[in-house]
């Protein structure tokens, strides 16, 4: 379904017993999902982005059952076992969140509408399915590069327990009263308490009368909104009917009409990104400047020339990553765990990833040019270092 966050046919991944830390390199916490960590990684063989969630069976001994309902809605996603963890692998939908396309500014009806219409095909899927999603909030909205409209996390899911978050909750499961499908409408209605704790949010959604859109909206808009968050469940439409409603029918296009919008959030964070490297250029020019500094010998010389970074033409993600890097920092890690600075390796690793990110191929360049220089002056290069 097109708005499922799944990812099919990944090679070797639907036998259990492959090694997942053989064919995936687990880079850095993106997220905690309801029953394991989320982890942005790289397909070791086709060099692709994928998110890895990692369960460690042994720690949700008591939610195996809950554990299993999860891994059954995510059935299309590659799998396999290590250990007592099970790595699910899903697409990483690199146009963003939601909430991350909201940085930049408001979105438009036209905007806001086409997400709802695939938010509520999604919903639909799941509610035929006799499931309740019970976390639908803009985090949990993802848009892929190809503008695709994803609905993540699934971890809670028919759950009988009180979940989901404050901000976005139905009244009646915040009262802990019987509630089904109904309470997605809801929680797909619900604009954020922001400005308030969310324990406070907890007490208030069920007092208080349903919000309302005070803003500049349009009719159809402020009546959709309406329909969900209407206080008595059985009254607020299904996902199905809210697919024919007229807001929807009448805004939605089609969802290339979103390429704008990641496109402007990656304008956003690359002005954002210059804003702190320009910062921290300033920062590096005063402590330069300082007498301490030089005194203390304080500073060292760049080794990177930061104009010349800029330079290197776009291209494929370092084969080194998979091949030479990051298997090295598996071996250091080993070598660390009887007595060693785990978390300095760790932050070492994990700041080449976003370098490389920025600056695709860089690792590569890097390690081309490290092999050059220690054969040049190693012994059997023919020089010498003078030092």
């Amino acid at each position: 379904h097109g708005s499922l966050p799944v990812q099919s046919g990944l090679r070797g991944m639907q036998n259990l017993k492959a090694d997942p830390e053989r064919l995936f390199t687990k880079l850095e916490n993106i997220g905690k999902g309801s029953f394991g960590e989320v982890f942005k990684g790289i397909d070791s063989q086709i060099q692709k982005v994928v998110a890895i969630n990692i369960i460690n069976l042994e720690e949700a001994e008591d939610e195996i059952e809950d554990i299993q309902q999860e891994i059954t809605v995510l059935s299309q996603c590659g799998r396999c076992m290590k250990d007592t963890k099970v790595w699910i692998i899903m697409e990483y939908p690199d146009g963003g969140s939601t909430l991350d396309l909201l940085e930049p500014g408001p979105l438009d009806e036209t905007q806001i509408t086409t997400i709802l219409r695939e938010i509520l095909k999604g919903l639909d899927y799941l509610h035929s399915e006799k499931k309740i999603h019970r976390d639908v909030k803009v985090a949990n909205v993802l848009l892929s590069e190809h503008c695709e409209v994803k609905l993540a996390d699934f971890g809670m899911t028919k759950r009988k327990t009180f979940m989901g978050t404050p901000f976005w909750i139905a009244p009646e499961v915040i009262k802990q009263s019987a509630c089904d499908s109904k309470a997605d409408i809801c929680s797909l209605g619900e604009p954020p308490h922001s400005k308030l704790h969310p324990m406070k949010v907890l007490f208030l959604i069920p007092k208080n009368n349903p919000p309302t859109l005070e803003e500049n909206y349009s009719k159809p808009l402020k009546e959709y909104v309406e329909a969900c968050l209407n206080e008595e469940p059985s009254f607020r439409p299904t996902a199905k009917e809210l697919l024919k409603h007229k807001f929807i029918l009448r805004k939605a296009k089609k969802t290339s009409y979103l390429t704008e919008l990641i496109d402007r959030y990656k304008r956003w964070k690359a002005r954002q990104s210059h804003e702190d490297s320009s910062s921290e250029d300033s920062n590096s020019e005063a402590d330069e400047k300082d007498p301490k500094n030089l005194e203390n010998g304080a500073l060292q010389p760049s080794d990177v020339d930061r104009n010349k970074m800029k330079d290197i033409p776009k291209r494929a993600f370092s084969q080194c990553l998979s091949t030479i890097i990051f298997p090295l920092f598996a071996e250091l890690k080993k070598n660390q765990a009887c007595g060693g600075n785990l978390g300095s390796t760790e932050e070492l690793r994990g700041a080449i990833y976003p370098v490389e990110e920025v600056c695709p191929g860089i690792s590569d360049t890097m390690v081309a040019r490290l092999v050059q220089r220690l054969h040049r002056y190693s012994p059997s290069g023919g020089e010498t270092s003078s030092h």
